[in-house]
């Protein structure tokens, strides 16, 4: 037991729509428009201190699966939940919540998002009541076990903070986002470019193509669009041999639940949707990497990279369109993080302005690209 150990004695969830200024086109169709799930966490410390902490996704549904309102429920729910897990810190904390995720009868990426924001509120709080940044605290002064009680007996001894920079980074390069409906042009000018595909694989080479000509730095994500492994093949063998001084890496190019399609040599494919509970990450076979993602909650995503960094695969981070306290914890993570791209996917400064409006005011370098580049400072006491 730890004396910054935290019991959750309320969990409030609100919510709010933020509209996209664009439409987000994925394999699966736009995005108009979003929920953004907030969640205020009130803990009381062992030591006495009280504070609040707060978590912030933008519920995804057609991206995650379910409904809006399914996802909206399932935050309330595992926000009620909270105060019956008792004094922990907060990894031990979010193991509970991924245990209840495990025992959703829903679709799991859609109540593993949902669990985000309660997550995230959870590992703010813990920190605000210590007065500290969340990530000077992950090690042995501050948990209760090590990351072999999550991770397995390879990883014992070794602690979250092992993995992360104690000196974070300052800048981050932006990784543009080009919806399937947007046109090639948009990458002029770009250094870093996520392309979103659609399966059809002639159109989709061809696309490649169109955007590789404007000398961007490419990652390919059809979304799991690819559903027949002859086209997926042609697609990868197509990339690799044409346009391997361009194309970085494809992220999760078959449906959730599919077999990893196998290593791709010196074209990493990585699971996004299709990733397990980070605490079964050595059961995932067929892929050369991950995609981190904090809309999946911190511990989740802690979990995920110190794995991904202990077994040497090939990681990333991306976003969620995260708008306001989601992208400054994001930002901040990042910052935190070695990836094997630098890249910062930050998709809300393209498609939904409206929902960074607070953000701009308080840190609007994380708002205001410059140089290819967005401008992180940490407030030095939480997740963000």
């Amino acid at each position: 037991m730890k004396p910054t150990d935290v019991r959750i004695v309320a969990a409030v969830p609100s919510f709010r729509q933020v509209p996209f200024a664009v439409p987000l086109t994925l394999s699966s169709g736009p995005i108009t428009g979003l929920t953004e799930a907030t969640v205020t966490v009130s803990v009381e410390a062992r030591n006495g201190r009280t504070a609040n902490g707060v978590g912030s996704v933008l519920l995804s549904h057609p991206w995650a699966g379910g409904t809006d309102d399914a996802m909206r429920a399932t935050v309330r729910g595992l926000a009620a939940a909270l105060p019956a897990f008792g004094t922990a810190d907060p990894l031990q904390h979010g193991a509970r919540l991924l245990d209840l995720v495990a025992r959703s009868s829903g679709p799991r990426l859609a109540a593993e998002v949902a669990a985000g924001p309660v997550d995230q509120a959870v590992h703010d709080a813990w920190a605000r009541a210590a007065g500290l940044s969340a990530y000077r605290m992950y090690d042995e002064r501050f948990l209760n076990a090590d990351l072999g009680a999550y991770l397995g007996p390879d990883f014992a001894g070794s602690w979250p903070g092992d993995q992360l920079s104690a000196t974070p980074a300052t800048t981050l390069p932006v990784q543009h986002v080009l919806g399937v409906a947007e046109p090639a042009a948009d990458a002029a000018g770009r250094h870093w470019v996520k392309l979103k595909l659609t399966g059809r694989v002639d159109a989709d080479i061809a696309r490649v193509r169109a955007v590789a000509a404007h000398g961007a730095r490419i990652s390919l994500d059809p979304n799991e669009a690819y559903t027949g492994a002859a086209d997926l093949a042609r697609l990868l063998s197509s990339v690799r041999a044409e346009y391997a001084g361009h194309v970085e890496y494809v992220e999760q190019p078959v449906p959730r639940g599919a077999p990893g399609p196998g290593a791709a040599g010196p074209l990493p494919v990585l699971a996004d949707e299709g990733l397990p509970d980070p605490r079964e990450l050595d059961a995932l076979t067929g892929w050369d990497g991950i995609v981190v993602k904090t809309c999946r909650g911190q511990s989740s995503a802690l979990l995920a990279y110190c794995w991904a960094r202990k077994r040497r695969r090939f990681v990333v981070q991306q976003d969620l369109t995260h708008v306001g306290p989601a992208l400054a914890h994001a930002a901040v993570f990042a910052a935190h993080c070695s990836y094997s791209v630098p890249a910062f996917e930050c998709n809300s400064l393209q498609y939904a302005p409206a929902g960074n409006a607070e953000l701009s005011v308080e840190r609007p370098g994380l708002v205001t690209e410059r140089d290819g580049c967005l401008e992180v400072s940490a407030s030095g006491v939480g997740i963000r």
